[in-house]
């Protein structure tokens, strides 16, 4: 794997350039900064839960909110329909 950041270019390579002494040095990270980076990634995996968590519980709150939204168009049916029994119940004059 490259460890060419995105944001820089490479060195041109030309085509006479066939050695390896003819690439110009370039000042190389040390392996050791990686390390920091890898030990952020695994605390955060050990606290954060995985995706798999995250997508059930959201499944989860989708369903409660599908399931309330069924309950709330129940009772405002029943709702609008005593209130037409009601209306029908009393005399007009």
């Amino acid at each position: 794997m490259s460890r060419w950041a995105l944001w820089r270019k490479r060195p041109p390579v030309t085509a006479d350039v066939t050695a390896p002494d003819a690439v110009p040095a370039t000042r190389r990270r040390p392996v050791d900064a990686y390390g920091l980076v890898d030990a952020l990634q695994l605390v955060l995996a050990w606290l954060l839960p995985s995706g798999a968590v995250v997508v059930g519980a959201l499944g989860q709150f989708m369903l409660a909110l599908v399931l309330l939204a069924i309950a709330f168009g129940v009772w405002l049916r029943l709702w609008r329909s005593r209130k037409k029994r009601r209306a029908a119940r009393r005399p007009t004059f």
